[in-house]
């Protein structure tokens, strides 16, 4: 596969709703699509990284950035699951097993197809500092989308379910990614402030 053909597959992501707002009674007008959620992803990632390295830690800044860039990309080729489907998609892995394949089928022959499915990898394992600091991101990206569709007049329970499910699952970072624990403080006041 040519690079060209690799960026108009990858193009698609700018096309692709994220699935979980329309659930949550987001109008898909208003629904912020999956590259634009990798953006904030990366924005995210690289202002957690700064502070992060400002208060001692040590991370390996451009792979956690790639990793960030790289995290939905399968969803080019299957579109984006949103968090409701999981208990329906079967055994435990499943949607994992998916996505590596439709990553693969997506990176073709491309010369660094295998730089970035071990990216891919190791973000999906969250072993290391810098794969849980991009999960982080991801939740936080979230939790900050969740409070831009309730500033917009969104009240629906299930905007309040998604708010719950990803304030647990965010939960698991928050000791060895002490920056995130402020963010979801402020996170949790304007939210709730706009009840």
């Amino acid at each position: 596969m040519k690079l060209c053909e690799f960026l108009g597959r990858l193009n698609n992501l700018k096309r692709m709703p994220r699935t979980g707002w329309l659930l949550c009674n987001v109008p898909l007008s208003e629904v912020e699509d999956v590259a634009q959620h990798t953006f904030d992803v990366a924005a995210i990632t690289l202002l957690l990284v700064d502070e992060l390295e400002r208060r001692g830690k040590k991370l390996d800044r451009e792979r956690a950035l790639s990793m960030a860039v790289v995290h939905d990309w399968a969803e080019a080729s299957i579109g984006d699951f949103p968090y409701t489907a999981l208990k329906h998609l079967g055994p435990t892995g499943t949607k994992k097993r998916i996505e590596k394949r439709a990553l693969e089928y997506l990176l073709g022959k491309l010369p660094n197809k295998e730089k970035y499915l071990k990216l891919w990898r190791e973000y999906s394992e969250k072993r290391t500092l810098e794969a849980k600091l991009v999960h982080a991101a991801d939740y936080l990206s979230m939790l900050v989308q969740a409070v831009k569709y309730r500033e917009r007049g969104n009240r629906s329970k299930e905007l309040d379910e998604l708010w719950r499910a990803v304030h647990k699952d965010i939960k698991i970072y928050e000791k060895e990614l002490p920056p995130v624990m402020a963010l979801i403080k402020e996170l949790d006041e304007r939210y709730s402030g706009l009840q």
